[in-house]
């Protein structure tokens, strides 16, 4: 496998995507550019990859860190995989329900919802994509890696139920939720280590909560304009925001186009 001269992650929400939920035409010539100078760019979301598969057409894009760093498939090839045990779903399961709060089942070309309501409706509204079917048996059939929490408040009382899973909100309609040993920068570990990739120059591009790990393993952090603050405060710069070319600009300040 040929080794690249250098890999860039990129955050979707907030970062590459801009506020109409697109790509910038900058961002793409910029990300072709990238892939003519032996540099990889790999998606890093909290989507899974069948929701961002035209985002990876349109950019040529081929990898991705999906769901904050649950799954990490490399040029078309899935190379890891963390799977919430199927225990820990079912309780999850029973005790949202006695709560009220639906949830999702996310695995990465399979995503199904508990309900379809109004809480469900706000999220795939704000997301631009079609509520899924509705199956709260599907963690019997695939493996699931990561689940949502359809709730604007509430999450506070999951913790204390569930210490073996992580809670994150990105969105004021759900809450990501998969196992603690996972995020982000785990799966980037991940992905450095089984390709043999660990002394490639790394960087990352992104605005959320869920983009410090990340920010804390790459080489070269970089943060988008209208970033949160915990996240500037890791960046080695900040570029412009999300609307304004922040993607080219911040990737011509660093040497790479």
């Amino acid at each position: 496998m040929q080794k690249p001269d250098a890999i860039v992650f990129f955050d979707l929400d907030g970062t590459l995507l801009n506020s109409q939920v697109e790509v910038l035409p900058s961002s793409i010539m910029a990300i072709n550019k990238l892939h003519q100078n032996n540099i990889v760019a790999v998606l890093s979301t909290g989507r899974t990859a069948d929701e961002v598969s035209g985002i990876m057409q349109k950019t040529s894009i081929d990898s991705i860190v999906g769901m904050n760093g649950q799954s990490v498939i490399y040029k078309g090839k899935k190379i890891y995989s963390n799977d919430i045990p199927l225990s820990v779903i079912k309780r999850m399961i029973d005790f949202s329900a006695s709560k009220g709060i639906p949830l999702a089942f996310y695995s990465d070309y399979i995503r199904r919802v508990s309900a379809h309501d109004r809480a469900t409706e706000q999220l795939y509204q704000c997301l631009h994509q079609t509520m899924p079917d509705i199956d709260s048996e599907l963690y019997k059939k695939v493996a699931i890696q990561m689940l949502l929490l359809f709730c604007q408040n509430g999450e506070d009382q999951y913790p204390d139920h569930f210490p073996e899973l992580q809670f994150i909100r990105n969105n004021p309609y759900c809450v990501d939720v998969f196992n603690r040993d996972g995020s982000k920068g785990n799966g980037i570990t991940q992905l450095l280590s089984k390709l043999k990739f660990t002394d490639v120059p790394t960087y990352a591009f992104g605005d959320g909560f869920n983009d410090l790990e990340m920010f804390a393993t790459v080489d070269h952090p970089i943060a988008m304009k209208n970033s949160v603050e915990p996240l500037k405060a890791l960046a080695e710069f900040i570029t412009d925001d999300n609307d304004h070319d922040g993607i080219t600009k911040g990737l011509q300040k660093v040497g790479l186009i």
